[in-house]
């Protein structure tokens, strides 16, 4: 049994349709890599897995338990955390109060609360040195920092981390996917939306979608080392930049 199991979802918004019966597994302790061009249904996908956006047929699982009709925090407390396309951090608070709020599901436990934010502080020292800053005063790359650091605060079982290069220069990008990768060896599972196809020599499992399906379902290192299956899945890869 994967630890992640997505049957035959369909969802979208108000009356119109995104995705169109989706199916797929991730197993536990490996990276989920999502691509897609704009529209395809990937930020649906990660927002309906959040709880987001109801699941109006099939089944989302969690190591074998059913998600569907649980709200947001329910699901923050079944163990899946969300990384959001464009950051969303709040600006007018501090890193340091960021963070504490990402650990809201588990504000009666100080102790451990603590001990993630020195874990954040690991993957990002950055933060530590901005922790007294407003949020709405950093750098892009230091916002895509804190909003993956907010989704540890729940300490995941999953991760979820929409458009994670989004708007960083190609350096800064891969510094974020290096951590990424650092998270998943220390054992938080991660599904990650990207458009950028430098991610992929840390995915070990590619789902690429088109138009609210998956075209395709495989390994990473296939995906990266096929020219052709480059081509036929990903096109230009400039077109995924």
């Amino acid at each position: 049994m994967s630890l992640l199991e997505v049957e035959e979802l369909r969802t979208g918004y108000g009356s119109l349709p995104v995705l169109q019966g989706i199916s797929f597994s991730v197993e536990e302790g490996e990276t989920a890599v999502m691509f897609g061009l704009n529209g395809a249904g990937k930020t649906t996908t990660v927002n309906a897995l959040a709880g987001l956006l109801p699941i109006w047929s099939g089944d989302v699982r969690l190591d074998g338990k059913s998600l569907k009709g649980l709200d947001a925090p329910k699901i923050v407390t079944a163990g899946i955390g969300l990384s959001p396309e464009g950051r969303r951090v709040f600006p007018g608070l501090t890193v340091l109060t960021n963070l504490r709020l990402g650990a809201w599901t588990r504000k009666r436990n100080k102790k451990e609360t603590e001990e993630t934010i020195a874990r954040v502080f690991e993957y990002f020292p950055r933060l530590e040195e901005r922790k007294d800053q407003l949020a709405g005063t950093m750098s892009g790359g230091e916002q895509q920092m804190l909003a993956i650091g907010r989704a540890i605060m729940s300490r995941p079982r999953i991760l979820l981390i929409d458009e994670a290069s989004l708007g960083l220069s190609p350096k800064l990008a891969q510094t974020v996917f290096q951590v990424v990768s650092q998270i998943n060896d220390d054992g938080t599972t991660v599904v990650i939306v990207e458009q950028n196809v430098g991610v992929l020599p840390y995915a070990d499992q590619a789902l690429i979608m088109e138009k609210g399906t998956i075209t395709y379902d495989g390994r990473g290192a296939e995906l990266e080392k096929s020219g052709d299956l480059r081509k036929t899945y990903l096109g230009d890869a400039s077109d995924l930049h």
